[in-house]
């Protein structure tokens, strides 16, 4: 980086933390600092529920997916609009019917307060969890930029975040993750009209871009089926009975699991997750709190796509220009490093072979008349081609774990999350750079943020004020708030340390969530249309959906798209059977 980069990133940072400290005069109460005086406009609730979701994980993992993978995981957004307008009719109103600061609240009116406690610790323990892997994405592209070990970027993220929430409250929160979405976007568009500028000259139009592109399988984003192992047009055959095959629910990524499994998923994130649903607390009536929702849901899957997409134009330029094989590997340690070069060097020269062939099969491709299928042979070449990479990236992966002796992980995306960061600091001109960094950054914090304030909310007002001290005063109640985000400021860092070198974020951060939260969805459902269940059937039923997502997980091989829809039945039929046994009081 240099010194106009560094002014850029700087004065972003110093910017953001002293915009959130000087909103500390609207958190004088509980009302201020965990609901903004509800008086916030829809449209900054939005563009906050946005920037809470479009965190670094969004701009550092969804670009790595989409080098890997293509397109296919927009397709577990597919559920997001109709999550949207369903939360819209059935839970808007409910939260806003009382002045709560927590949907939780709600709870023990509905049944009593084991199932209000019970949920609310779900909540904690999730997105507590949740919350290490965003303090960790971020904290991989500083590491790369300064030159410093990981979890020291680690410690300076989560330093950083919880200074200015900490004082700031929600309304800090809500302000800055409005400036940092801004921020967010401007960096995708630079970055996507800079490998544009690159690339356009080989292959002469966008749309030949995405022809080649497309024909390496990486636009597939509706995926009705298993997988098959080829590159080739599934036939009509391989269609029928896609369903009963095992394989189907073993995917993670098709329609199928996208429009069921993210539906329930994303109704429980933004409608049960206390940092998205204390979003809708926010605003002055039910009516805006619609208007936010309605502007994540039809916003959220195109800036989705569009993330992908530069992603996929990263593989791209890699496939025309020079490619490492491992993006990552710096976790060989120095008594390893010499056998280990020893070993990679044979599948370097393959792989460079393979990648040589790749480049020229895909421009004599790009160069065919009549679109890439015109001409069999040389399609059939290019497949070949990057067949032969793949499996020369797949040795050496294969390779770093027999190494480090990584027992029983997974082979693929372990450098998954590097593949942006690498392209920015190698390609983006000075000043620039600093941008995109700042971009980064702004994701991380936008997301950080929420997630904290939220955490001190629902242990205050669901834990402490509810339990330990009934009585204590707002002031009392205010201070306590302060410290406890504070202390889920440190959990949530050292929780970080957790996620170093586990794959892919933008996949771990969905997996954490989706154990919990059909649980946290299958509860308020019982609350609208489960009359007779009582409090003992909403606290069982809870459990019962956790211990069915954990039988599942350990018996049948589902993907974790799935756990959402496990969970929320487990609690409904478990809540139903409960309510018949035992009257509601």
């Amino acid at each position: 980086m240099g010194v106009l980069d560094w002014i850029v990133f700087f004065a972003f940072i110093g910017y953001v933390v002293w915009d959130g400290m000087r909103r500390r005069s609207g958190a004088n109460d509980l009302e201020g600092y965990y609901a903004g005086g509800r008086k916030i406009p829809w449209w900054a609730a939005g563009l906050s529920i946005m920037a809470t979701q479009a965190s670094a994980i969004t701009v550092i993992g969804t670009t790595g997916q989409g080098h890997e993978h293509g397109m296919r995981f927009v397709q577990s957004y597919f559920g997001l609009p109709f999550a949207m307008v369903l939360l819209c009719i059935f839970l808007v109103p409910l939260y806003r019917s009382r002045n709560v600061l927590t949907p939780y609240e709600l709870l023990e009116d509905r049944f009593g307060p084991m199932s209000r406690t019970l949920a609310s610790t779900i909540f904690l323990c999730s997105r507590c969890l949740a919350l290490g892997a965003v303090i960790y994405a971020p904290s991989v592209a500083l590491s790369a930029i300064l030159g410093i070990d990981t979890m020291v970027a680690v410690f300076i993220i989560g330093a950083l975040t919880t200074t200015y929430t900490l004082v700031g409250g929600v309304s800090a929160v809500i302000w800055t993750d409005v400036k940092q979405m801004a921020v967010i976007l401007i960096g995708l568009v630079v970055v996507f009209v800079t490998l544009l500028w690159e690339l356009l000259p080989q292959f002469g139009s966008f749309g030949k871009m995405l022809e080649v592109a497309g024909a390496a399988d990486k636009l597939g984003a509706l995926e009705v089926m298993p997988a098959n192992d080829g590159l080739m047009p599934r036939t009509h055959a391989e269609v029928e009975g896609a369903i009963g095959d095992p394989s189907f629910w073993e995917q993670k990524y098709n329609v199928w699991a996208g429009v069921f499994g993210g539906l329930f998923l994303h109704l429980s994130y933004f409608g049960c997750d206390n940092s998205q649903a204390q979003r809708l607390l926010t605003s002055k009536n039910a009516s805006e709190s619609k208007k936010s929702l309605l502007l994540s849901a039809f916003a959220k899957v195109p800036m989705q796509a569009f993330v992908l997409l530069i992603g996929v134009m990263m593989w791209l330029f890699y496939a025309v220009n020079e490619q490492p094989m491992l993006y990552k590997a710096d976790h060989i340690t120095a008594s390893q490093s010499e056998k280990f070069a020893a070993r990679i060097a044979p599948l370097q020269v393959e792989f460079d072979t393979a990648h040589a062939e790749r480049k020229a099969s895909l421009l004599a491709l790009a160069k065919v008349e009549g679109g890439v299928t015109a001409d069999p042979v040389a399609l059939k070449r290019y497949h070949d081609a990057i067949a032969s990479v793949d499996n020369a990236r797949k040795k050496a992966r294969v390779l770093i774990h027999a190494t480090t002796d990584a027992k029983g992980k997974d082979e693929d995306d372990k450098d998954t999350n590097d593949i942006f960061c690498r392209y920015i600091l190698a390609q983006m001109p000075t000043l620039l750079l600093g941008l995109i960094i700042a971009a980064i950054f702004a994701a991380a914090m936008s997301s950080i943020d929420s997630v904290l304030n939220s955490l001190s909310g629902a242990t205050v007002i669901d834990i402490y004020r509810r339990w330990i001290k009934p009585d204590c005063s707002d002031a009392q109640a205010l201070r306590v708030g302060k410290f406890i985000t504070l202390f889920w400021g440190v959990v949530a860092t050292f929780t970080a340390l957790f996620f170093a070198g586990g794959g892919s974020i933008i996949e771990m951060i969905n997996q954490v969530g989706s154990w919990f939260y059909g649980s946290l969805l299958g509860i308020f459902v019982m609350a609208l249309f489960m009359r007779r269940a009582g409090d003992l059937a909403g606290a069982l039923g809870l459990l019962g959906g956790m211990l069915a997502v954990l039988v599942v997980h350990n018996t049948i091989k589902v993907e974790f798209l799935w756990y959402n829809v496990v969970g929320l039945v487990g609690v409904l039929v478990v809540g139903f059977v409960t309510s018949l046994v035992v009257k509601r009081r």
